[in-house]
């Protein structure tokens, strides 16, 4: 291999791109330039430990950038990025200039203007609390039925924020759950609704919440008694009705008052002639309870 014509090649490569960059040199230098505005999203790092940003600068700020038309356009498509580092800042509030120096624009291109030229972030010192739980629902279960119980587990959670912030707070209630239709043991897993700032250890929490239906009393007076067992025996009641009280499920109780789902019966069945003293036997469905019945017990003359 010839090594003065490897270098003779080496040789002609460079001065062939030292060529395109004179010409490229020339043709930006040479281009007309342009006025632009463009957006530069501003980035927060190094908040101190133990500090909250209570007042966060906005998310962009707008820049008004001069030079070729060729560079701005390329530069359209990759966004420009401030930092701003907040290590050496304290509690209180605090006013950042932009700089020009921190855009990082490409060579050919100055900054006119930056609006705003400068932002207000505000520093508060960090503060933690346990608080309880609030549970928030709405809406209303079916008719007949009631909320018996609400548990929230768990009943309380750590918080932290700004310490002017946390201090106020006593309780951290739920995102509302609607309960409208729902009826028996209902578990959900609900979020909490978190003031802005503040951070929980969660983010949910589960609530337990028991529906049942409403039991009510109520009074049957002069209720009908039947006689059963008398097979042509001539019978003769001396009392024919009866007063109860009655407790059960308000959905059932007020949909009915009738002889065929609640009885009141006297049985002479295996009874002889004369007179007797029998007691009174109440027939009912099992959701309902017989709390009184009065008289308990009725004369009855068989022939």
């Amino acid at each position: 291999m010839n090594p003065f014509r490897v270098l003779s090649q080496n040789l002609f490569l460079k001065v062939l791109s030292l060529a395109f960059a004179i010409l490229l040199w020339f043709f930006v230098v040479l281009e007309d330039k342009v006025d632009k505005e463009i957006t530069a999203q501003l980035k927060l790092v190094n908040v101190p430990k133990g500090l909250v940003l209570v007042k966060e600068p906005p998310a962009f700020v707008y820049v008004k950038v001069s030079g070729p038309r060729s560079i701005l356009r390329n530069l359209e498509k990759n966004p420009l990025i401030i930092t701003l580092d907040l290590k050496d800042l304290g509690p209180g509030r605090h006013f950042i200039r932009i700089r020009p120096s921190k855009l990082n624009l490409p060579a050919g291109l100055s900054v006119k203007e930056v609006n705003p030229a400068q932002v207000e972030i505000v520093l508060e010192k960090e503060a933690k609390k346990t608080v309880k739980v609030k549970p928030v629902i709405y809406g209303s279960p079916p008719p007949g039925w009631k909320v018996e119980k609400i548990e929230v587990h768990p009943s309380r959670i750590k918080i932290r924020g700004p310490r002017s912030l946390v201090f106020r707070i006593r309780e951290i209630p739920t995102k509302p759950l609607d309960i409208s239709n729902l009826t028996g043991e209902i578990r959900r897993e609900v979020p909490l609704d978190l003031p802005p700032l503040v951070k929980a250890e969660r983010e949910s929490v589960e609530l337990a919440i028991k529906i049942v239906e409403k039991i009510v009393i109520k009074h049957l007076k002069d209720f009908p008694v039947k006689i059963v067992g008398a097979k042509k025996k001539p019978v003769k009641l001396l009392q024919n009705t009866v007063d109860l009280v009655i407790e059960g499920p308000e959905n059932l109780l007020t949909a009915f008052v009738d002889e065929k789902k609640v009885k009141a019966l006297v049985n002479i069945k295996n009874l002889s002639k004369g007179k007797h003293l029998v007691k009174v036997e109440i027939i009912l469905p099992p959701e309902i309870k017989l709390l009184k019945i009065e008289p308990s017990q009725i004369e009855v003359i068989i022939d």
